[in-house]
């Protein structure tokens, strides 16, 4: 069985905060919400499930309209068009058969009296099905339907996805599978998705020529709670195929004023392809995973939403990775694919409020991660920027080969456009105006990665056919893809991980080479202490010149793009004979610094295989010009992937001066050794 819900006591907390306005230009902003503002008070219009709202349906038969009386409703004629059909108070059933299901006429609508219950008595797999457009279902209690684990990827209401549906006032519990299933245009609004096997909403349609099958969906003002009951992740391992809400390939989602809580997974999950999403002004708390997962996906807004206490079951199980309120994995931003509702060509995450999460938000990309590689777990899912989209057989699931070898994601890789768009990336990723608080104490934490903010990719360089590298991901996305935290508020004890998820400190995380978060506070520290990097610009990048770089013995240095970890340029030191090399700054006595903790970082790699390992000496001195202490670093277990190389460490009381030199036993004539993004900052 399952492990038990923990039903929590919401707080209340007396006022409206309205803080930050940062809402993008055109964003779809809902009529009855102050820009920029959020509830600290969980209001009363999200709690749906408490209100009843179903139970206000009319109370006798509209003109006109066929009465479906209580009872055993089996055999009744639910498919004319252009019908209202109204059913009476008391328990409705479909019979005892698999697939005994009402089968409704296009432009039909199904409505409740108060007190009317439609019950599956989990005999039949589902209650509404069929493929009728713009059909409206309203007002009643659906229940029990489903086969347990036979509805797996099913939808109980609506399971062929047929476009036009309206479905609104309903409290569908207990069913198997998704207690809803959304199609084009649909519309599913103030109702009560609870405890149901598999999902509350989900969706599913083939792709068609030129894109999604599902558009214009609409999620509003629902309460979304305890669904997963069925625990499908421990069914299938695995699986990614549970949550509060799965959006599955939809262009164009609005998705506002939703209570989504308490669910036995994820509480927002799009997965694959959505495009053009906006997540406004939704509260969504206790979750036992993620709050908002946006994975391999494109162009969305989420603003003005909560965030409380997600994800601290899975936080807890899974120790490797960030437990986050917001996961955005392989997704971001891209001009090229709508932005009317989202408002936006990036993916802005903006004027949220998140509280005791298990860490923050985590921005992630994983290198085996593209159309056509069997590290993709889509599968024949393709970017909609490559044709075909979807991959089509035969398949091989040998895990070192494609999918399908003859598909351009295999056959073209290595060339453009297919090299960047047979990926999804994580990039034009923009955090900013949000509040984060966090209260390790309040959090059941584990792991190094409880109350954390990640900006980091990661994978292995075991594809042979694979054009990309772990290294070129991590710089992509720390670097050069347009990811920014800014303007943030932060209130607690918060870390930030970057690379393979190393955690790093605030100051650390503000400065060069990251450069997160400008002009945002931690515990209301408006501008901390800045970290410079002692070396300037080109000595540091060697973006415009070698800068104070020089040969020294059985060595030459030359400025080059070959050499580049983060920018265009980067350091290659080539040897020229045997017996050790070597190469240090050439403007004695160095660049000026003070004393106290210091970070001393670079990134080094083999240009060529040869040159195992080499040594950085940091060498400081007083105002005399008088060698105080050397400082010596080793650059181990060198390869031809980039690594970071770190040391914490302390310059003595009277130092004036920095300089560096690096030295290596290793290597002859014709090795090199690449080097880039070299710092020496206050700690």
């Amino acid at each position: 069985m399952r492990r038990s819900v923990v039903v929590v006591a919401l707080l209340a907390v007396v006022n409206l905060a309205n803080l930050l306005i940062g809402q993008p230009a055109n964003a779809v902003v809902p009529a009855d919400r102050t820009p920029g503002g959020w509830y600290a008070e969980l209001p009363t219009a999200l709690q749906v499930c408490d209100g009843g709202q179903w139970e206000t349906g009319p109370p006798s038969a509209p003109s006109g309209a066929i009465v479906v009386p209580a009872g055993n409703n089996n055999g009744f004629n639910f498919g004319q068009t252009g019908k209202t059909y109204w059913f009476a108070p008391g328990t409705h059933t479909l019979g005892d058969g698999e697939f005994s299901q009402i089968v409704p006429g296009s432009n039909s609508s199904y409505i409740g009296a108060p007190g009317a219950v439609l019950d599956g008595g989990h005999a039949n797999r589902y209650a509404f099905a069929g493929t009728a457009t713009n059909v409206r279902i309203a007002y009643l209690e659906i229940r029990n339907f489903g086969r347990g684990l036979d509805n797996n990827n099913e939808g109980v209401i609506n399971h062929d996805s047929g476009s036009g549906w309206l479905m609104e006032f309903l409290y569908a519990h207990h069913n198997d599978g998704a207690a809803v299933f959304l199609g084009d245009s649909n519309t599913i609004r103030h109702s009560c998705l609870k405890d149901n096997g598999q999902y509350g909403i989900s969706m599913y349609k083939p792709q068609i020529e030129g894109g999604s099958a599902i558009k214009d969906i609409v999620v509003h003002n629902n309460e979304i709670a305890g669904n997963n009951q069925d625990d499908w992740e421990s069914e299938i391992d695995g699986c990614g195929c549970t949550g509060g809400v799965k959006f599955w390939d939809v262009d164009g989602a609005a998705i506002t004023e939703n209570y989504v809580h308490d669910n036995l997974s994820v509480g927002f999950w799009a997965d694959t392809n959505n495009i053009d999403f906006l997540f406004d002004s939704n509260w969504i708390e206790h979750n036992e995973s993620i709050g908002l997962w946006y994975e391999i996906s494109y162009n969305a807004t989420i603003s003005r939403n909560v965030f409380k206490r997600n994800a601290w079951v899975s936080g807890n199980d899974n120790l490797g990775s960030p437990a986050p309120a917001i996961y955005i994995s392989e997704s971001g931003g891209d001009a090229r694919l709508a932005h009317s509702t989202s408002g936006s060509p990036t993916l802005n995450i903006n004027n949220n409020f998140f509280e005791d999460n298990f860490s923050g938000i985590s921005i992630f990309e994983n290198t085996n991660r593209f159309c056509n590689s069997n590290g993709n777990t889509s599968k024949t899912y393709c970017t909609p920027f490559v044709s075909p989209t979807e991959i089509p057989p035969p398949y091989d699931y040998d895990y070192l080969n494609p999918i399908n070898a003859t598909h351009p994601c295999y056959t073209s890789i290595t060339s453009e456009p297919y090299r960047s768009d047979c990926r999804w990336h994580s990039r034009n990723v923009k955090v900013f105006a949000n509040e984060f608080r966090f209260d390790k104490s309040q959090v059941p934490c584990a792991g190094t990665f409880c109350g954390a903010q990640a900006l980091y990719a990661q994978g292995d360089n075991n594809l042979p056919w694979m054009p990309y590298t772990v290294a070129e991901i991590q710089q992509s996305v720390m670097h050069t893809s347009g990811n920014s935290f800014h303007d943030n508020t932060y209130v607690g004890d918060w870390k930030f991980a970057k690379g393979w998820g190393e955690t790093i400190s605030w100051n650390a995380w503000r400065s060069a080479p990251y450069n997160q978060d400008a002009r945002s506070t931690l515990n209301g520290v408006t501008e901390p202490p800045p970290v410079l990097n002692a070396l300037d610009t080109d000595t540091a990048t060697i973006e415009g010149s070698v800068g104070q770089w020089v040969a020294w013995y059985t060595s030459t240095i030359r400025r080059t793009a070959n050499a580049a970890h983060a920018g265009a340029f980067g350091l290659e030191i080539d040897v020229t004979g045997g017996g050790g090399w070597g190469v240090h700054l050439g403007n004695w006595p160095g660049f000026a610094t003070t004393p106290g903790a210091k970070k001393v970082s670079l990134w080094a790699r083999q240009g060529t295989p040869g040159i195992s390992a080499a040594t950085l000496r940091v060498l400081w001195l007083d105002t005399g010009e008088q060698l105080l202490k050397t400082d010596e670093v080793p650059l181990n277990s060198l390869s031809t992937n980039w690594k970071e190389f770190t040391a914490q460490l302390t310059a003595p009381a009277t130092t004036s001066t920095v300089t560096l030199e690096i030295r290596s036993a290793d290597g002859g004539d014709g090795n090199a050794l690449h080097l880039d993004d070299i710092v020496v900052a206050d700690q």
